[in-house]
Order: C-alpha cells, then sequence, then structure tokens
C-alpha cells in the first residue's frame, strides 16, 4: 500500500465514525496534515485520549504484557471508568462469559466494537463476551465514555469499548505465558501464533492468528476468607421439620428434649428440627436470642456454618463451590486487506472462538421453587405421618402426635396433617454445570475514494454463537414426593427407599432415582451490513467542512432451549428455565458533520463543531433518534478546551422483551423477622399485622424469622417496554505545555442522566417499601403497590417476589475523569514513563418510580456483581526502560465503600440494616522485561505484589466478598516469552 492510499485509509476511519467510531466525522485541514505524519512515521502517534472531543482512555498491547493476563476483562476492568461486571471466573453467578459495564449503568447500556465494529452477541440481553476476542491479536483498547448512539446506534448510552486488533503484520510470533499462585495452584497457560505476510508486491496482508488459553479451577475450600458460608440456608444433608401453622406443643418438645437433657423451653415449638445420625432431634432457632439444642455432630466438620453455630445451625455449602471457574479456550482466525486498484480496497476478518467452562455448586437443596405436586406448599415437600420411616422414628412421632393446628396448604389436620420437609441432597453430588461455546463472525467489505475528496466504506457481517450447557446433580422434585408418599417409602421404587431421617440415608439407586441430567443449547445469530460515503463539502476560511452519511442495518436472532425438566420446573438445583426465543431488527441511517468555525487568530487557533444525527426503525420499540453536538476549541498547542453533548437511546434487548417469568433466588433480608427494625421500632404493631395479613402464621409469628437469607422470586421479560433515553453531557480540557514537553494532562467533566430506566425494582427495595421505608406504605396497607408484588408461603416465607422488567424511572450520575502522561530521561540510567487515570464519582442516583426520591448508591458496594461504585477509582502505572531491560509498576486504588443496603434502609448502623462496609483498599503490581535478542523477549511479574486479602463484607455477591471486584486469589506470579522472525 503506498504512502497516499495508507494516508487515504486512515482519513476515512476518522471521516466515517459514524461506521466504524474510529474518530471524529471529519478532520480539518491542518489536523490532516498532523494525520498523515502520524501514520507515515508510526512511531510517534499522539494518543487520542488527547485528541478526541469527547473522553476516550487506551489501553495498548504492551499493558496486557506488563499485567500477565490472559483475559482481557481482568484488565479492563480495572480501569477507573470500569465496574467490574460478570467476569470470567465468576461462579455463581456465572457461566464463564466475560462483560463489561461502564460508568456502573449496566452491561447493557454500553456496546463491544472490534475495529469499530459491533460483534456477536453472546446472549440474550445482546452483551458482547469478549472471551472470543483473542487477546494475544489487541493491539490497543479504546474506552469512549458518554453517550455515543449517535455514532454507534443503539445501547451506547454509557460509551463504546473498541478493541482494535493487530494489523499489517510480517513474519512470524510465537508468544506463551505460565501463572500461578504463590500458593501454587490456580494456574493459567496461554500459547499463541501470529503469522503475516504482505501479498502481490505489498498490494495486500494477510495475518492469520492461533491461541490456547487454559484456567484451572480453584475452589472456595483453598481459600480461608471463603471456606465458611457467610449467610443461611435452611435445607440440611440430615433432613429437616418445619411446623408452620400446626407447630407442635411445647409441652411435647419439652418432655422430648429433656430425655436429651437438654432443659425446659430450650427448645422451642416453633424452632426448626433436623435429625442427628442417631435418629434423635436437634433444635436449631430461627431467632439468635437462642442457640441449637442437642447437635451430636462433629462441630468442628467443615460441614457446619461456624460463623452461625452454636446460635444456629446451617450447612456450610461453600467448600464445594468454585472461586475461580475453570477455562479452556481456542481462537483461530485471519484477516487481510487487498489493493484492488488504486481507489478501491478490499478487506475481510474471520474469527472464531471455542470455549468451555463450568461452575461448580453444592449438592442440591430441595425443593427450591414451589413444590410441583402441591403448589401451595411453597418451597416444601409434603411428608404423609403415616410413611413407615416417620412411624419407625419414635422421637419424631411424639412431636406431630401433639400438633393440633391446621394448615389449609396440607392435606389433613391436627396430629394426622402431612409435615414439611426439606434437604440437602449430598447423595446426589455437586452440582456441576458444564458450558461449551462456538463463536465466529466473518465480515467482508470494501472502501477507497470516490474521488479526490469522497470516499466510501461498505461491509457485510455474519456471525454466530452456539452454545450447550450440561448440567449434573439436579434432583426431580416430584420423584423425592413420589418416594416420600409411597406406603412402603419408596423401597418398591429404588433399593432401601427414601429415609428422610440423617445424612447419607439414599442409597446410589435412590439418587439415580430421584436425579436428573439437563442439557440446554444456546444459539444467537447475527446480520449486520453497513455503507457509508464521507467526504469534504466546501472550505470555509478555518478549514474545510467534512461529511459522513451512512446506513446500517441489523438483525439479531436468539433462542435459548431449555430441558423439558427445567421448563416444566420439576426440578431443584439449578433453577427451573423456560424457552427464550425472540428475534429483532433495525435499520439506522445517519449523518455527521464537521465544521471549522474560526482559525488562526489570538485565542483562537481552532473552533471546530461536530454535529451528528441518527434515525433507527426498531422492530419492536418503533422509530427513535439520537443526535449530538461537540466543540473543540484549541486556544494554542498547548491547551485545549472540548465539550458535548449527546442524546442516546438504547432499544430493549430480546431478553428484557421475551424472557418468561423464571426462578430466581436475591439475598433479602425479610422485614416481618421478629428482630427486624420493623418489627421492633415504632410500628411494631402495625407491621405485625401487615406481616399476619400477608400470610405468617399465627402460631409463629411473635418468634417468625426467615428460614434461609435467600428468598423466592420470578423474573422474567415485558413485549410492551420501549426504548430508554439519556442525556449526556461532557466538558474538559487538555494541557500539553510546551516546557515540558512529554507532559499531558486531562481533566473532564461527565454527566449522564437515563430515563424510562429498563430495569426490575430491586428486591430490597421491594420488601421494606412494603413495610414503609422511604414512606412509601405509611398506613401497612395490605394493598399496596409494594405488598403486591410478592406473596407468602404456608410458613410465611416471602414467595413468588416479581422482578419483572418495566420502563421505571431516572438514573443518573456525574463526575470527573482525570489523566495524566508524563515522561522524561534520566540520562544514563535510562527513560520514566509515568501515567495516572482516576475517576471521581460525585454522583449516582437511582429512582425506582416517577415521584420517587433519588436514592443515592455512590460510594456504595452492593449484593451482585457491577453494584461496587466507589466516590474515588484511579490506576498509577510507571514504566523505567533502559536498553534491552525494562520495569514497571501499577498501583491500583479503590475507595471505601458502604453498603447499598444503607441507602435501601436509610442507615449504615449494621444492626439496623444487617450490612457491613469496606475500606479503602490498593493493590501493587509489578514486572519485568528483557530483550534478550532480536527476536526474542521475556517477561516476570508478580500481581498483588502485598498479598491484599479481599474485602469481606455481609450481605455479599460471592464468598462473603465481590469476586470481580477484590482480588481473590493472592499474591501471583507469571512469566511469559515472546519470539517473532
Amino acid at each position: 500500500m503506498t504512502k497516499l492510499s495508507v494516508t487515504r485509509a486512515v482519513r476515512l476511519a476518522l471521516l466515517t465514525a459514524g461506521a466504524t467510531g474510529a474518530g471524529l466525522a471529519g478532520v480539518a485541514s491542518h489536523a490532516q496534515d498532523q494525520l498523515a505524519e502520524i501514520t507515515v512515521t508510526g512511531s510517534r502517534i499522539i494518543r487520542q485520549d488527547y485528541e478526541a472531543a469527547s473522553p476516550i482512555v487506551t489501553i495498548n498491547a504492551e499493558a496486557f504484557e506488563q499485567q500477565g493476563v490472559v483475559n482481557a476483562e481482568q484488565l479492563v476492568n480495572t480501569l477507573p471508568q470500569v465496574v467490574p461486571s460478570f467476569s470470567s471466573g465468576n461462579n455463581n453467578p456465572g457461566g464463564g462469559q466475560a462483560f463489561i459495564d461502564l460508568r456502573g449503568l449496566g452491561s447493557v447500556r454500553n456496546l463491544i466494537l472490534v475495529d469499530g465494529k459491533r460483534m456477536t452477541p453472546g446472549d440474550e440481553n445482546g452483551r458482547v463476551d469478549i472471551n472470543t476476542i483473542p487477546t494475544g491479536l489487541i493491539e490497543r483498547v479504546e474506552v469512549v465514555s458518554g453517550g455515543a448512539s449517535a455514532v454507534y446506534g443503539s445501547d451506547a448510552i454509557a460509551g463504546a469499548v473498541n478493541f482494535i486488533l493487530k494489523k499489517d503484520f510480517d513474519g512470524v510470533e510465537f508468544g506463551g505465558q505460565f501463572g500461578m499462585s504463590e500458593l501454587e495452584d490456580s494456574e493459567t497457560q496461554s500459547f499463541d501464533v501470529t503469522m503475516g505476510s504482505d501479498l502481490a508486491e505489498g498490494r495486500g496482508n494477510v495475518v492469520v492468528f492461533g491461541s490456547f488459553d487454559e484456567r484451572e479451577a480453584l475452589s472456595k475450600g483453598e481459600r480461608e476468607f471463603s471456606a465458611q458460608a457467610v449467610s443461611l440456608t435452611s435445607f440440611f444433608p440430615m433432613g429437616g421439620y418445619f411446623g408452620g401453622a400446626n407447630v407442635p406443643s411445647q409441652a411435647a418438645v419439652d418432655t422430648l428434649f429433656q430425655s436429651y437433657n437438654v432443659g425446659p423451653g430450650l427448645a422451642r415449638a416453633t424452632d426448626t428440627f433436623a435429625f442427628n445420625q442417631d435418629g434423635t432431634l436437634f433444635a436449631t432457632s430461627a431467632s439468635a436470642a437462642t442457640v441449637v439444642q442437642n447437635y451430636r455432630g462433629d462441630i468442628t466438620s467443615p460441614d457446619v456454618g461456624s460463623n452461625f453455630f452454636p446460635g444456629r445451625y446451617s450447612y456450610n455449602f461453600e467448600p464445594w463451590n468454585n472461586l475461580i471457574i475453570p477455562q479452556e479456550r481456542v481462537s483461530v482466525g485471519a484477516q487481510g486487506t487487498f489493493t484492488i486498484s488504486e481507489k478501491v480496497e478490499a478487506y475481510t476478518r474471520i474469527l472464531f472462538t471455542n470455549y468451555s467452562s463450568s461452575t461448580q455448586l453444592a449438592p442440591s437443596p430441595a425443593p427450591t421453587g414451589s413444590n410441583t405436586t402441591n403448589l401451595a406448599a411453597g418451597a416444601f415437600f409434603t411428608v404423609p405421618v403415616s410413611n413407615p420411616f416417620v412411624q419407625a422414628n419414635a422421637d419424631f412421632l411424639s412431636l406431630l402426635n401433639s400438633r393440633t393446628g391446621d394448615s389449609a396448604a396440607l392435606p389433613g389436620s391436627g396430629a394426622t396433617e402431612d409435615f414439611l420437609y426439606r434437604r440437602r441432597f449430598l447423595e446426589n453430588g455437586a452440582r456441576i454445570e458444564s458450558y461449551e461455546r462456538d463463536a465466529y463472525q466473518a465480515m467482508l467489505g470494501m472502501r477507497g475514494d470516490i474521488s479526490d475528496k469522497w470516499h466510501f466504506d461498505a461491509y457485510f457481517a455474519h456471525g454466530k454463537l452456539n452454545g450447550q450447557e450440561n448440567q449434573a446433580g439436579n434432583v426431580r422434585v416430584s420423584a423425592v414426593e413420589q418416594l416420600l408418599d409411597a406406603p412402603d417409602g419408596g423401597v418398591g421404587l429404588c433399593a432401601g427407599g427414601f429415609d428422610p431421617f440423617g445424612q447419607g440415608t439414599i442409597s446410589a439407586e435412590c439418587a439415580a432415582f430421584i436425579g436428573v441430567l439437563a442439557k440446554n443449547t444456546t444459539n444467537v445469530e447475527q446480520n449486520l451490513a453497513e455503507v457509508v460515503v464521507s467526504g469534504d463539502l466546501f472550505s470555509l476560511p478555518a478549514g474545510t467542512v467534512s461529511s459522513a452519511f451512512g446506513a446500517f442495518y441489523q438483525k439479531q436472532n436468539f433462542a435459548f432451549l431449555a430441558d423439558s425438566v427445567l421448563a416444566s420446573g420439576d426440578v431443584s438445583g439449578f433453577n427451573a428455565q423456560d424457552n427464550i426465543i425472540g428475534s429483532i431488527d433495525h435499520t439506522d441511517v445517519f449523518a455527521e458533520f464537521y465544521v471549522p468555525l474560526l482559525g488562526e487568530m489570538p485565542g483562537v487557533q481552532l473552533l471546530a463543531f461536530t454535529a451528528g444525527y441518527r434515525v433507527s426503525d426498531h422492530s419492536n420499540s418503533g422509530s427513535n433518534s439520537s443526535y449530538k453536538g461537540e466543540l473543540d476549541w484549541h486556544v494554542n498547542d498547548q491547551f485545549r478546551v472540548r465539550g458535548s453533548y449527546q442524546r442516546a437511546v438504547r432499544a430493549p434487548n430480546i431478553g428484557e422483551l421475551f424472557s418468561p417469568q423464571e426462578e430466581d433466588n436475591p439475598e433479602v433480608s425479610d422485614p416481618c423477622n421478629i428482630d427486624s427494625s420493623v418489627r421492633t421500632g415504632p410500628n411494631a404493631a402495625a407491621a405485625r399485622t401487615l406481616c399476619l395479613a400477608q400470610g405468617v402464621p399465627l402460631a409463629i409469628i411473635d418468634s417468625y424469622m426467615q428460614t434461609t437469607d435467600q428468598i423466592d422470586a420470578l423474573a422474567g421479560g415485558n413485549p410492551d417496554l420501549f426504548e430508554e433515553s439519556a442525556d449526556t453531557y461532557t466538558v474538559g480540557v487538555v494541557w500539553r505545555p510546551e516546557a515540558l514537553a512529554r507532559l499531558s494532562l486531562a481533566v473532564d467533566y461527565y454527566n449522564i442522566t437515563v430515563d424510562d430506566v429498563i430495569a426490575s425494582i430491586d428486591p430490597v427495595t421491594v420488601a421494606n417499601r412494603c413495610y414503609g421505608a422511604d414512606e412509601a406504605n405509611p398506613a401497612f396497607a395490605l394493598d399496596n403497590f409494594y405488598c403486591n408484588l410478592f406473596g407468602r408461603d404456608s410458613i410465611g416465607q416471602i414467595q413468588d417476589l416479581l422482578e419483572i422488567q418495566n420502563n421505571l424511572a431516572t438514573l443518573k450520575t456525574n463526575g470527573i475523569d482525570f489523566q495524566v502522561d508524563y515522561g522524561f530521561g534520566l540520562g544514563s540510567l535510562g527513560e520514566l514513563d509515568l501515567n495516572l487515570v482516576a475517576t471521581f464519582v460525585q454522583e449516582w442516583e437511582l429512582q425506582n418510580l416517577p415521584g420517587d426520591t433519588f436514592l443515592s448508591y455512590n460510594g456504595t458496594i452492593g449484593e451482585d456483581p457491577a453494584e461496587a461504585l466507589p466516590e474515588m477509582k484511579g490506576t498509577f502505572s510507571a514504566r523505567w526502560s533502559l536498553g534491552d531491560f525494562s520495569a514497571s509498576t501499577r498501583v491500583r486504588y479503590i475507595d471505601a465503600m458502604e453498603h447499598a443496603a444503607s441507602t435501601n434502609i436509610g442507615s449504615t448502623d449494621p444492626a439496623v440494616c444487617g450490612c457491613t462496609s469496606v475500606p479503602a483498599t490498593w493493590y501493587v503490581d509489578l514486572s519485568g522485561g528483557w530483550q534478550a535478542t532480536e527476536a526474542l523477549q521475556l517477561r516476570l511479574g508478580v500481581d498483588n505484589l502485598t498479598d491484599q486479602a479481599p474485602r469481606l463484607y455481609t450481605p455479599d455477591a460471592d464468598s462473603g466478598t465481590d469476586p470481580s471486584t477484590y482480588d481473590v486469589i493472592g499474591r501471583k506470579y507469571f512469566v511469559s516469552a515472546t519470539y517473532r522472525f
């Protein structure tokens, strides 16, 4: 490719920002001259962070090498503008996919691009799994924060993350890396090869590549902080009995437990009763005011939740779970360009990735949803008193025979009424969900010159993602109920039947009888087409007016086909699921104009304005438009002022539109708990009355405590959704003083307001507002809006809380981004380059419904990934180089945070909100490199040098912490080598 062709190609990329997002929609004459210089030299590129009218942060390939990352999200998630979302290492929730979340606005509100073009989505929400982008081929990553829908189309409310791949490669490069923790676990390894060559005397270039990455699993039991559960469960491996509305008499309980040498009244009739291995019973209260009575197991066993014992018995499920899930990934692909004529160049790119991973959870608790054989019973098995194993247990039978109440949800009454039962089925082994996905995208395009002043770019891309999930460890609810209801206790159905009393009482044959394997498939298909024409319109005294016009088409098809047993709801272990099938498409037309207003005058070296407008016709939400205006003022060579306004839109995605109502289990502290701030506060009487009206049984109302921290909820989509809209403002300054030639400083203010936010109301908010929080139900009325969003089961537990997607009210955030780069020589001691990137979040507020008070979540951390919103987050990097040697250090800072529950409840007091906060956190990483020969480069490094432990808090996202925000592995080492010839 000639120098002229290269210059034209780069100008085209910038001029067609409406299509590729590589830069401005147009460039003034003097900027074009600069660009030509940059393109020809190739080594003195002025970083786009300081040239764009919107804030852009760049990560180059060397940063990936310095940190020894295998998955791209490991590095991108550390950027101050990014709130760590689901990463490929998350176990629960997880699945091996990785998504990016800009500004904490949600991973659906930003776009992931490769070379400025959309990638194939990885799920029903249209999110791109960046596992499908080969890390070894990344040249740099550009993060454009702030609304960008006018440039990129729907979804770019928070901005876009653009992965730029290596091009025009000539030669062969092999790379390899190995890493592990200080404890010699959590190993990672990767190998890649890249080959490229010019074609036809420089008219073209082709690059082919392949890579293999592997990550070892790390279980929670292998780290002290995660080895013990920090949340309660009422599913015990020895089984548990719940009295509900028909509890035994206190006299019968006292008599039985006195035979166990337990004093009268210490075990209460309203307690949960479980079963020791010798057939005796132990009592575990839902209230922390009492202690477990007559537990005869080994209290030092890892199976016992030591965080709660002896006040309460809870099973310690954590050692079964993965802290980091395993992954294998193979990526291959090719890309190339070929100059067809002096004015036309063809280009193509093919990417294919096969990746597999698996999550592991503790054995199945059952039932986790409503019992399919008796929906009124809720999440419990119902056991007839006539069951032969029940009749053989005299101790337990003495309690059942003392009952005189009646539950409308259960057959019989009094002593003969069925009873409620739960169990964790250790006999069926761990719940393991294995994922395998194939993703590819093929693109073919042409670009070139229509004339000396007009250019074009047109392409078509087709992509697919095919995935399969295999689930083991599920339990079929109806099969368990069949064994319990059988007159012979199930002996005729499987060897030994089902003895519900004690751990390990289910034979392998019976475990197979109730167990079920499930297989789900996912298919995503995307077609893209775009054409852009751009060029110069006319000249003004300050420069040339440029423009870009284009059209874009996108169609997405999605199909998730659930296994029939999951779709039936007759399953515990993994959540019941139903099919999700949907399709959306949209057609956009857009235009951009670059207008140099003033130039070459005192105080105004250049004042330029960029305008953009885009109209979209969406198949489900109709027509919408987005637009932008950007002002760029070059005061002189040293100082710039930049500002922008963007009206961005986001149409609802397939998942938000078409997902059926499915089981979910969020953590919520029930306001009806006897020790809650509502039940002990000034409105205690009114709260008690509302609890009874909602369904908490009278027999247990004055000792009521939820049996588990996770409630039963239903999450789903809504076909009546319409698009969100956002207004984004940015204003900033860039300073590069002549006296300090290698100093660059940028400060930008951003302000984003999203209206008609597509979301569900937070379950914690729903429960608390039903019981008077935020003055949402001052009369404690049963027919209150929030109270109507959930019900209660036969023992009063929250049930079927609705998390349905709706266009709610408003979300807004603003803050300041700060970036500085400085480099200087050290004489004979080499060179030193410094970089600091930081974000100060001044506001992050959410309004659930129109007219509601805005709730501030700035400086808080929550119970789910992507809910860590520190007021300040920053990264400082320093790189020293001398000849063939280099050394780098990176220091990361995450500010202290209060728990988000304190915002919902209005108090930071742990006794009131049931929550704790986290202090500020620092991480230090080091690496060193050696160019051993012209072809061979070696590097070694250590991440988390100080072995900073993860910050623990409650309620947590996972493992007592947030594994996406804090390092859960500990000090890690890596070594890598690259050989090029």
